[in-house]
Order: structure tokens, then C-alpha cells, then sequence
């Protein structure tokens, strides 16, 4: 009997000869491409019931016969559980392949003597990996023998595999690709109709264009094939000789796959890429999706938007907004509406082209890379492959971290809601968090202190969990949820529940790993550290998710309660103590010292960490010498999280200003970014006002460039349900004319136009204004002037002194 150890990066599964076999596709420690055959798993689900051996007989009498295929029970088996933590029996029935579990399920589901049936509905894949403590991309190692199969990978027949540890897959080898497509003006993208031009390949010793149409260049990374049909061939291909583990595009689920998909099919050709010689898989709805088997198909397009967008700056999702945040790279300029017109009059200036195609590929591939530590710790904590990872939102993380967890902690699932279910769900509203509204002004030496992951904490520390809400043995004894006279809710003090256990040990986790850190930078530390946040800050939302199997309205609601004590606590301790408490937000609150030292506000934050149960804890955020908070539209108070503040570094921290939304030009950013700087940085209020009468004079003058006042907007929903049709909806009709892909989430750029009548009639595409043909009124009056209004507000100005006063003020006499 021979051992192999490899890293499992796919799995799927498959019924031969009446018999269901896993298979686990991955690389060695030798660097080899394998497939282990696994055929020691058998489907189950769980019977609750209190007549357990009535139910056990009439359960392995259950033959159901369909279509010549015949399902039943193999075995029953009765073993000792928790449901919600409470201890339980249950009959484990086991059925012969996985399609036999929904057929017996639907002939019991009606028994009156059967209370409920659990985890009928877990794909069996995920049911094997739990089970066998596989996790993906990590180390295991496998007896048994190598047996004939007609793959493209050798196969190893297990008879025994096991999990050797935490030792994972770190460099897989990854390869990028791009295509581009023809798309003549005024048409729509068309797969069936227009063809594939090129694909660009980009991975380790790999650089290279393939086009079909031909033209002299020097390059060595330009390949020509004969036609379409070729160049798809040679995809095929380049995939076959380069062996990946990970095949990454950008947006490749929704676009680059499909597309190529459909160009095969044209040319009846198999697009056959599985190490299985199977075909790729397209799934088109809602969430598209492209599966190749053996081979992980990553877009990382969705890992960024899905899990990393809460932490990224730009207002755009395309490649080259992602790129330039996260690598610090462009993609190439070119013009790609002319690209179906200079592939049939001009070959000679396609190189360009294919210059753009492959940055594109390339910048998928850096992306790929920064992205997989991250993506990485989140398979191994939440056990699930890649590809599965990739395409999943937070509270499907969170509840697929938990059904791994519930199987260590001998729990069962609860089940998925039906929809009868999820409607009720949608009908329950809680508070949410505690926000003190600032006073608009100007103020010195703010120190901020915020507690740490508080909503995990707190679930953690006062044992928030389904299994442990009002317990019979803590009733009277235990606190109830503080702020909820309508809601009593309590937690039980005996004994630990499920939840809470599982988010501890996230919290402790990453307190070790920010610990190690500290000593010495990692980036699979400082992934696993990403990862740890982000999943345990998921928690309370899935609580009070509708959708969610371990739902409990209470639990979130006691979340937030307790959020609002917390935090409303500490700014009665600090008011007693003598600061003066300038604004606070779910887990955060600005101190303005006043006459007090910072040395007196570290003595105060060590004063409420005493008093803080279990894992909760106040941090010191920082301290900044200025700030300001401007009015809210309506009201004395100042905006909830609408501030600036200066560090002590000189760097500006902006919270809810124009700067940092949508909607806005870039010149009116730039006007109010610069504003706050040389308020809050130099002090200097006439600087300040003069810079803007500066810029307001290059408007009227038009001397600032077009580029600076292109305005982007982002479509909330689609162009037919727009009841108003703003300037952005009238820009994004024009650009679906002339056959841009418009939908849901579309950045949609344009120039507002001199002239008259009304601005939805002025707003331009870019593209289609003449030099410097802009409103310069209106960016004075509806972009400029807006944008740092509310600051000079603060210091007294009106904002009709705004645009004509010519005194000069003291910025001292503003402080608070």
C-alpha cells in the first residue's frame, strides 16, 4: 500500500456503478497534479423523535422506486447529540448515494411520530469534508493505490486519507487571463453573434497575446493563430501545458468564461478543460457562475467586491479603480469603441491592443496574489474550497464556519427557513446602535478611544447564543438585555453556549496573532488576521439574518442593547470625569481634553477596562491635535460620522465629507480636501477663503481641465425602474444606445454642459464633450461652494460671505 500527501484544492463528486465517489483534486508535495478517488462516505441526515424505535423499524423499511432508480435506508443508528445546546437523541439514517436523501426525506417529512429532520440539505461534499477534517488547500496524506482512469492527472484510490495539520498550499501556481471581444458601436455584447479577437495569458514564466488577425510586430509575447477557432484551441491549450491550480480572471464568471463558452459551442468545439476531460460549467442568474473541474476558477473580481470592498477607498469596482488602490497600477489607455474598427480597416495598430489585453491579465494576476493570503486563511477556517470561498457572501461564511464548528461541538444544524419562515423573519425590526451627535465646530487635542471588536466581544462575554436565551435555570438571577423594557431577554451563567464558544476563540486567535505581529510582519499573519476580523465582526449580523440557520431576532437584539450600554456608559464616566464628550458611534468615542493631559485620558481608559466582563476591552485609537464637525443639513447638531481630523503626522482622517462619496467631481473633492487641510494643518482661514475664490475664478474663466469636473454616479437599481430621471439616468440611457453594458452597480460618468434648460437635458458622456464646454455655474453653485460650505459655516461664514467677503478672520476665536 502506497502514501501519497498532497493539498486538495477542488472536490466534487460523482455516482459510478451504482456507488457515490468523492474525488479530490490537487498537487502533491512533489508538485504534481493528482486526483484521490475516495469511495468510504456515505450520505446521512438526522430523525428527532421521541418514539425512536418505532420510527428506526418503519425507516429501513422505506423503498421508493423512480425512474428504474430505487432509494432507502441502508441504516439507522441512534446516537447521543445537542440541538441548540439542549442534549438530545437522534436517529442518524444513512442512505446509499446522495440523491436518495431528498427522496426519503419527502416520504417521511409528514410521519406524526417524527418531531424534525436535520441536515438533509448539506451538499454532500461539504457533509465529507466536515466529517473526514479535510480542509482545503492544506496538507493531507493518502494509502491506497494508483488505478487507471481516463484523466488528465494520475489517480490514487484511497483507502484511508487523513489531515496532517495546518501546513497549507501558500504559492499555488496561478494563471491570469483576459480577453477581448469585437463590438462594433451601437451594438450590444453579443457572444452568439461577435467573436473573440484575443485572450491574453499572464502567470509564472507565462507572457503572451494570442490574436488571430495578423500584423508585423517585433513582440515576443504576441502569438497569431488562424482564426477564431484556433485561438480557442490554443486557449485550451496554453490551460493544458501550464497546469494551474488557480485559472483567475476579472469578472471572468460573468463575462470572460461565458463568453468563451458560447464562442466553442459556435465553432463545435469542446471547451473541455475538467482533469476529468469534462466540459466547463456555466451557470447564468443571478450569480453567474463558471466551474472547471480539477482546476479552481477564481474571479477575484467577487472576492474583492464581495469580502474586501468594506476596506477599500474607490467608489468604482472596475480593474482599473481596484488596481490603482491596491497595487498602485493602471491599466493601458486605449479607446476600446474603436477596437472593432481598427480590427477591420487598421491591423497595423492592434499592437496596442494587445499591449492593453495583456496589462489586463497581468493586473488580474497581482490582484490574484495580494488577494489569496486573505482568501486562503478564509478557506481554512471556514473549510470549504476555494471556488465555493470565492462566491460567498459574509453570512454564508459565518454560517459555513458554523456547521464546521457544530460538528466538533457534536451539534446539529438547525434548518434553513422556508419561505413562510423568512417572511415573518422580514417582518422583525430591532434598535440598532447609540450615536451622540456632535456640536459643528472646531476643536483642539481629540483623543479617540473605541472598543474592540464589540458586538463579538459582547456576544462572547455575556454568552449570547440561540441555545442559552432565556434558560429556566438563570431566570431571575441572570441580567436581562439592558434598554429593553418591552424584550426580556437573559443568557445563561452555568453553562457556555455554541456561539459564543466559537466567536472566543476567533476573538483570542486574533489577539495571539496581533501579538506575534507585533515581533515579526507576516502576510499570511496579518491574512489570517484579515480574516479573523472579518469573520467575527459577521456574527451579530447573521443573528438577525433572515435567511440564517442558527436566526435569533433576541440574540440580536441583545447585542445592540448591550452595544448601547457600553457605550453610553463610557461617555457618562467621561463627562463625570471632566472631558468633554464630542461625538460617539456604535463603538467609538471623541474626547476633547480641554485642560486635562493625555496621560489623564490613558488613566481614565485603564479605569473602564477594569470594569469591562470577559473579552471586552476599550483601546486608545489615536490622538489629533484638530478637528472639525460640520452642521447636520437639518437641526443644531453636527452630521453622524461627518468629520475631519488632523494627526499628529500631518495625515488627514475624513468621515462622511464629499471627499469620500460618490456623486461628487473631483474638483469639488479636491477644493474641500484642501480646505480642511489648510484649516486644520496651517490654521490659516484666509488662506483657506482665498484658495477658493481662486478656484471659483478658474471656473468662470474655464481653466480648470474637463477631467476634474466629470461627475460619477452609480446606478442603485435598474434604468426602467427609476421613477425621476436624474442626469446620471439620462447619461446611462445614452450609453446603453450605443451599447454599454448598463446594469445595477454601473459607475456612470458625466459633464454637465453649458446652456440652458434642464441639467438631465445638459449632462454629457465625457467622451462626447467639446474642450472645456462645462456649466461653469453650475460647479460653482452645485459642486464647489457645497462642498466646503458647512466648513466655513463652522467658522462663521454665511455662504453668501463665502463667495464675496473680502475680510479677514482669525481662525483662533473658533476653537471649542
Amino acid at each position: 500500500m502506497a502514501k501519497v500527501q498532497f493539498y486538495p484544492l477542488d472536490v466534487v463528486y460523482k455516482v459510478v456503478n451504482n456507488r457515490t465517489q468523492i474525488y479530490l483534486f490537487g498537487r502533491t508535495t512533489d508538485n504534481k497534479q493528482i486526483c484521490v478517488i475516495d469511495e468510504n462516505f456515505e450520505p446521512y441526515f438526522y430523525v428527532l423523535t421521541k418514539q425512536i424505535e418505532d420510527v428506526q423499524e418503519k425507516l429501513v423499511k422505506i423503498r421508493v422506486e423512480r425512474d428504474e432508480d430505487v432509494s432507502s435506508v441502508t441504516k439507522t443508528e441512534v446516537v447521543h447529540k445537542k440541538l441548540l445546546s439542549k442534549e438530545t437523541d437522534a436517529i442518524k439514517v444513512y442512505t446509499k448515494l446522495p440523491r436518495d436523501v431528498p427522496v426519503i426525506r419527502d416520504v417521511i417529512k409528514e410521519w406524526e411520530m417524527i418531531d424534525s429532520i436535520h441536515e438533509y440539505d448539506i451538499q454532500f461534499t461539504r457533509r465529507y469534508l466536515i466529517d473526514k477534517s479535510i480542509v482545503p488547500s492544506t496538507l493531507v496524506e493518502v494509502e491506497g493505490s494508483e488505478v487507471n482512469h481516463k484523466f488528465r492527472v494520475p489517480v490514487f484510490k484511497a483507502d484511508k486519507i487523513t489531515s496532517l495539520g495546518d501546513e497549507s498550499l501558500r504559492e499555488p501556481r496561478v494563471l491570469a487571463f483576459d480577453i477581448e471581444t469585437y463590438n462594433p458601436d451601437g451594438e450590444s455584447i453579443q457572444p452568439e453573434k461577435n467573436p473573440m479577437l484575443m485572450v491574453a495569458f499572464y502567470g509564472e514564466g507565462l507572457k503572451k497575446v494570442i490574436t488571430w488577425k495578423k500584423f508585423k510586430t517585433k513582440s515576443k509575447e504576441i502569438e497569431f493563430a488562424d482564426d477564431e477557432a484556433g485561438l480557442i484551441k490554443r486557449f485550451k491549450e496554453i490551460i493544458r501545458e501550464h497546469q494551474p491550480d488557480i485559472l483567475t480572471g476579472y469578472f471572468s464568471d460573468g463575462f470572460d468564461i461565458p463568453y468563451i463558452k458560447t464562442r466553442a459551442e459556435k465553432h463545435k468545439i469542446k471547451l473541455d478543460l475538467g482533469l476529468d476531460l469534462s466540459e466547463v460549467k456555466v451557470k447564468a442568474g443571478k450569480a453567474d457562475t463558471s466551474k472547471i473541474t480539477g482546476i479552481v476558477h477564481l474571479d477575484i473580481f467577487k472576492f474583492i467586491f464581495k469580502v474586501m470592498r468594506g476596506s477599500l477607498d474607490t467608489d468604482s469596482y472596475k480593474l482599473d479603480a481596484v488596481a490603482s488602490e491596491l497595487l498602485g497600477q493602471k491599466k493601458k489607455k486605449v479607446d476600446l469603441d474603436k477596437l472593432a474598427g481598427i480590427w477591420d480597416n487598421k491591423p497595423e495598430e492592434l499592437e496596442r491592443y494587445c499591449d492593453y489585453n495583456l496589462q489586463d491579465s497581468f493586473l488580474t494576476y497581482e490582484l490574484c496574489k495580494k488577494m489569496f493570503p486573505t482568501l486562503l486563511e478564509l478557506v481554512k477556517i471556514v473549510g470549504l474550497p476555494i471556488y465555493a470561498v470565492n462566491r460567498m457572501g459574509f453570512s454564508q461564511l459565518v454560517e459555513g464556519y458554523l456547521l464546521k464548528q457544530a460538528q466538533q461541538f457534536n451539534e446539529i444544524a438547525p434548518n434553513k427557513p422556508h419561505y413562510d419562515e423568512i417572511s415573518k423573519r422580514k417582518m422583525n425590526t430591532y434598535k440598532g446602535a447609540f450615536v451622540f451627535e456632535p456640536k459643528p465646530g472646531l476643536y483642539k487635542d481629540i483623543v479617540i478611544f473605541d472598543y474592540r471588536s464589540l458586538y463579538p466581544s459582547i456576544i462572547s462575554s455575556h454568552n449570547i447564543s440561540p441555545g442559552t436565551l432565556n434558560c429556566s435555570c438563570c431566570e431571575g438571577e441572570a441580567e436581562t438585555t439592558p434598554g429593553e423594557k418591552e424584550h426580556k431577554h437573559w443568557f445563561c451563567k452555568k453553562i457556555k453556549g455554541f456561539v459564543p464558544t466559537i466567536i472566543g476563540d476567533l476573538i483570542t486567535r486574533r489577539m495571539r496573532i496581533k501579538e506575534i505581529i507585533k515581533k515579526k510582519e507576516d502576510k499570511f499573519l496579518s491574512a489570517r488576521d484579515q480574516a479573523l476580523k472579518l469573520l467575527a465582526n459577521s456574527f451579530y449580523g447573521y443573528l438577525g439574518f433572515f435567511g440564517a440557520r442558527w436566526y435569533s431576532i433576541e440574540c440580536a437584539r441583545s447585542v445592540t442593547g448591550w452595544g448601547r450600554f457600553y457605550i453610553q456608559d463610557v461617555i457618562s464616566k467621561a463627562r463625570k470625569n471632566d472631558f468633554n464628550v464630542l461625538y460617539s458611534d456604535t463603538d467609538s468615542v471623541f474626547l476633547a481634553l480641554g485642560e486635562k493631559t493625555r496621560k489623564d485620558a490613558e488613566k481614565f481608559l485603564e479605569a473602564i477596562n477594569l470594569g469591562l466582563p470577559g473579552l471586552m476591552e476599550m483601546e486608545y485609537e489615536g490622538f489629533y491635535p484638530n478637528g472639525i464637525f460640520v452642521s447636520a443639513k437639518e437641526g443644531p447638531y453636527g452630521a453622524k460620522k461627518k468629520y475631519a481630523l488632523m494627526s499628529e503626522d500631518g495625515s488627514l482622517k475624513i468621515k462622511g465629507f464629499e471627499a469620500v462619496r460618490r456623486n461628487w467631481s473631483f474638483i469639488a473633492k479636491e477644493v474641500q480636501e484642501n480646505v480642511l487641510n489648510i484649516i486644520l494643518k496651517e490654521n490659516d482661514t484666509e488662506k483657506a477663503l482665498t484658495y477658493v475664490k481662486t478656484v471659483v475664478k478658474e471656473l468662470r474663466n474655464k481653466e480648470i481641465p474637463l477631467d476634474k469636473v466629470v461627475i460619477h454616479t452609480k446606478l442603485q437599481k435598474e434604468l426602467g425602474s427609476y421613477d425621476a430621471v436624474g442626469p446620471h439616468v439620462a447619461v446611462a440611457k445614452e450609453m446603453k444606445n450605443k451599447g454599454v453594458e448598463i446594469g445595477i452597480g454601473s459607475m456612470v460618468r458625466y459633464v454637465v454642459t453649458s446652456g440652458t434648460g434642464r441639467i438631465r437635458d445638459r449632462a454629457k458622456i465625457p467622451e462626447d464633450v467639446k474642450d472645456k464646454d462645462y456649466d461653469f455655474d453650475y460647479y460653482i453653485n452645485n459642486q464647489v461652494i457645497p462642498s466646503v460650505e458647512k466648513i466655513f459655516e463652522v467658522l462663521g461664514f454665511t455662504k453668501e460671505e463665502l463667495l464675496r467677503t473680502k475680510e479677514q478672520r482669525k481662525l483662533e476665536r473658533f476653537f471649542g
